[in-house]
């Protein structure tokens, strides 16, 4: 007999890592469901950047370069390259003096996540720290607004080189931001213990950077895109993935 996978419910906040993550919590009525990406180093920081000037962002999968680079020429979008002096790209840096327009946006995390629910008819936001307490009263709100529905939040992780999900304690601590500011009676066990992280770290600025990911996105020359990332509470923009018929894209909300 092959038994069900648990889904952290009856609590309605819960929390998973990655696209497979994402999936197993979503309920059997999709539409009930509001879902939080967290992709702090680089993805949901980058978008929530970008939705701040008035961007339209349109997350794509970072295994298919060829439909990015079709769907930015369809639309007259910009279009992300890897990281490099002047270049629009995952960097969050690179965005902050963007004014409207369209950006496509592949990453092999956040935007992949994102871009695989978007056909699930489930609500897609993306979290950071720049955003938390935002994020987390749009949570409040969803939750208030109906006994039937319920959040997950989704920490997007980082890969190792054979592709495998590595989990990063970045990620962890953003989801934690989030569910620190909701209701513990809401939160499955997974949830609480981001939230209990959260308020447990003395420091989360420099326990970003001293992160794998903070510490290697330094070494590499971006230390910028990781003090963009864990300005808290910077702004009150909070991202929100709609297709109106041009793909699935994040705006302002």
């Amino acid at each position: 007999m092959i038994l069900p996978f648990p889904d952290q419910r009856p609590a309605r906040v819960r929390l998973e890592w990655g696209p497979t993550g994402a999936l197993r919590l979503l309920g059997p009525d999709y539409s009930a469901s509001l879902v939080v990406v967290v992709d702090v180093l680089s993805f949901s920081t980058a978008v929530t950047v970008a939705c701040e000037q008035g961007v339209v962002v349109h997350p794509y999968p970072h295994r298919d370069p060829t439909g990015a680079e079709a769907l930015a020429a369809n639309l007259g979008a910009a279009l992300a390259q890897p990281r490099g002096d002047g270049r629009l790209s995952l960097s969050p840096a690179s965005l902050v003096h963007l004014r409207g327009g369209r950006l496509v946006l592949p990453s092999p995390n956040g935007a992949t996540i994102a871009h695989g629910l978007a056909r699930t008819g489930a609500t897609v936001v993306a979290g950071c720290l720049r955003n938390a307490s935002a994020v987390a009263s749009v949570v409040a709100e969803h939750l208030a607004a109906d006994p039937r529905h319920d959040v997950v939040l989704v920490p997007a992780g980082e890969r190792w080189p054979d592709g495998s999900l590595r989990p990063c304690v970045e990620d962890l601590l953003g989801a934690g931001a989030i569910t620190a500011a909701l209701r513990d009676d809401d939160l499955s066990v997974e949830a609480r213990a981001a939230a209990r992280l959260w308020r447990a770290t003395p420091d989360p600025t420099a326990t970003i950077r001293e992160s794998t990911s903070g510490r290697e996105l330094t070494t590499a020359g971006w230390s910028e895109d990781v003090s963009v990332a864990v300005d808290l509470d910077a702004t009150t923009t909070t991202a929100r993935l709609i297709d109106d018929g041009d793909g699935p894209a994040f705006r302002a909300a």
